[in-house]
């Protein structure tokens, strides 16, 4: 008998920002079963606000509606918009969260989770009011929009509740006449896998289709994006984002979107608990709002139970060794300062096998003030960045007087650090080489803050290398997806079959390129995909995709450049383009305009004669902020060795 699992079910809230009503998870159809926590956790409880965030199943390269009947990965869900979890949003009961649920989403290719950036507080029951009016909604909407989509065969028709439930949270954000500002954004994820997920929250300045009072719309582009890259190990996390880093977001208030998207188009399988702009009951910091980066301990009854010297058998304290591990992968140094005698203490913190954990330990019989100082020094970290933890409330006020910066924690809430959002780290590949790359951490995390009105210079400081080679047998599923799907960034606005694509692989005389990119918050995976025949008369680009992930980023640019300098066999004086005007390549042409493209034809090239687009050598561009590492060949150009930055120069 077959056993369909139900998606709502009832529970502490029956509401939901998800899209629960579009799940369609079977267990005949999904060799998974619904996950399940491996350990016990204790999820936010002290959350009295929150506002209202209408979380949708996106794809990132999505091109409604001409993608329903272009694109090879389109699976329809009840509403005809593109399927890109697994099966959807799956209520899951076994998680606990404010809403006394979990919500959980396995990713497919180019899946995306998104939401309107409101940040209007409502009361949590206010809140959950109107979750539930919108899952009542639903199901009229529903009906209405199936059936208009049958009278009318209007795709819009048949996705009438999501728009409609859009436009509604966009409107209540918009009118809402006392605005209270939150604490943060809130993200609990649970991981399920046995294996760490990687996770991009993106927070991206986005259109509005009507704006409200309040609100202002620059030019696209013109506010730079806010990017995070979580790596979520196996079971409970909490993180939490200031609201100040959001500024250029809400003074002015401009629209903008909240974005979720697993690294590099991997397929993560995660479960959500709380993904929303939240007010606590209590302040979570009230004495001290910044970010923690190192934690000095204790010894004796605190990191251990025992005390050393007066001949204990010391053992780690229950927790400990699981929060240490926490607080490293997080990018948290620790250390210690301890009144005890450093050989035997050492040889103690070695046997129990985390002494590789701590630097510049100071174990003597110092004050401790003064041995936290000196650990300050020695890490080049101000004392407000600090947290002691002691068991002694005669050592905690010790501190507390000398060095007033410092956080205090008493050793029996020292397992609720984990839940502290001042202890969240960053929990990026480069903080787990803490010891070497800590200065240049603090560096990073500040940079974006720096360039809220200066675009350019936030792309320099992002780091980003192109990477280019030749077409291999390993790129044939993911070029067959961008000649497929992509539509702004695809200059001729051809879509190729299979059959016409292994013609183009298998001529000689056209060279094939494969863009890969990265930035230092992570990998973007393959995103584009050219098609170049040299000559003396100009390079001809007969055909360019680019995916939209990494549009406004100069990606263009630096291939342009260069390819012209580098894979120029014929020597030839200009740059061609095949580009073609379509209803969805507009923001190609941007493009090639800024860069100084005029149209015109490849003159005097055999076969290569048509309208495009042409560039002349004696027109610079130049893209320094852009690392470029080449392992493709021509005929005139080995692999390069060793990245070069780009400039396009006279000829």
């Amino acid at each position: 008998m077959r056993r369909h699992v139900p998606c709502v079910t009832k529970g502490r809230f029956r509401g939901s920002m998800f899209e629960l009503d579009k799940c369609d998870f079977n267990s005949d159809l999904h060799k998974e079963s619904p996950a399940r926590p491996a350990v016990s956790f204790e999820p936010v409880a002290d959350v009295e606000g929150v506002a209202l965030l209408l979380w949708g199943e996106h794809c990132i390269e999505c091109a409604v509606p001409a993608c329903y009947s272009t694109c090879n990965l389109y699976q329809p869900r009840a509403d005809l918009r593109c399927r890109r979890f697994q099966f959807g949003c799956l209520k899951n009961e076994a998680f606990k969260s404010i809403r006394g649920y979990g919500v959980e989403i396995s990713f497919k290719k180019w899946a995306k989770l998104e939401a309107f950036g409101s940040t209007a507080i409502y009361p949590l029951r206010t809140a959950m009011r109107w979750e539930r009016r919108l899952e009542r909604l639903a199901s009229l909407t529903d009906l209405i929009g199936k059936t208009a989509y049958r009278l009318n065969g209007n795709h819009n028709w048949a996705a009438l509740t999501y728009e409609l439930s859009e436009r509604l949270v966009r409107a209540l954000d918009r009118r809402a006449s006392e605005r209270i500002a939150p604490d943060e954004f809130l993200l609990e994820i649970y991981n399920p896998m046995a294996q760490e997920a990687r996770l991009q929250l993106i927070f991206s300045e986005c259109k509005e289709p009507s704006l409200g009072k309040g609100l202002h719309s620059p030019s696209a582009g013109a506010i730079p994006p806010v990017i995070h890259t979580l790596t979520l190990a196996p079971g409970y996390s909490r993180n939490g984002f200031e609201v100040d880093s959001l500024d250029r977001f809400l003074v002015p208030r401009v629209p903008f979107s909240i974005t979720l998207v697993p690294e590099a188009d991997s397929n993560a399988r995660l479960v959500f608990l709380c993904a929303d702009f939240v007010k606590y009951r209590r302040h979570p910091a009230p004495q001290h709002t910044g970010q923690i980066k190192c934690v000095v301990w204790d010894l004796d009854n605190t990191l251990w139970d025992g005390v050393l010297i007066e001949g204990d058998q010391v053992k780690l304290g229950a927790g400990i060794p699981q929060l240490l591990k926490y607080l490293d992968e997080r990018g948290i140094l620790l250390s210690i300062a301890s009144n005890n005698d450093h050989q035997s203490a050492w040889r103690e913190l070695t046997r129990l096998g985390i002494a590789d954990y701590f630097l510049y330990p100071q174990i003597d019989w110092a004050p401790k003030s003064r041995n936290i100082s000196a650990i300050a020094k020695q890490l080049s970290i101000g004392l407000d960045t600090l947290a002691f933890v002691d068991d002694n409330p005669f050592e905690l006020d010790e501190v507390a007087s000398t060095l007033p910066g410092v956080v205090r924690v008493s050793a029996e809430n020292a397992l609720a650090l984990i839940n502290d959002p001042r202890f969240r780290g960053d929990g990026t590949d480069e903080s787990r080489l803490r010891r070497r790359y800590y200065q240049e951490q603090i560096v990073r995390e500040r940079a974006a803050e720096n360039f809220a009105s200066d675009y350019l210079s936030f792309l320099a400081s992002c780091e980003i290398t192109l990477e280019l080679s030749g077409y291999s047998e390993t790129d044939r599923e993911r070029v067959a997806e961008l000649v497929q799907r992509t539509n702004q960034l695809n200059f001729s606005g051809r879509k190729y079959s299979a059959r016409e694509l292994e013609e183009i692989i298998a001529d000689p005389e056209l060279e094939k390129y494969v863009l890969r990119c990265r930035d230092k918050y992570g990998a973007y995976g393959t995103i584009g995909f050219a098609i170049v025949r040299p000559s003396p008369y100009a390079l001809q680009i007969f055909d360019f995709m680019l995916s939209c992930r990494v549009q406004r980023k100069g990606i263009e640019q630096a291939f342009f450049s260069h390819l012209f300098i580098h894979h120029n066999r014929g020597g030839a004086g200009s740059l061609w383009i095949n580009y073609s005007k379509t209803e969805r390549n507009i923001p190609a042409r941007g493009v090639l305009e800024s860069l100084g493209f005029k149209p015109g034809k490849a003159g005097g090239v055999a076969g290569g004669g048509g309208a495009g687009m042409v560039l002349d050598a004696s027109t610079p561009i130049s893209c320094d902020f852009i690392k470029v590492r080449c392992a493709a060949t021509s005929s005139s150009h080995p692999a390069q060795k060793s990245p070069t930055r780009t400039a396009l120069q006279d000829g």
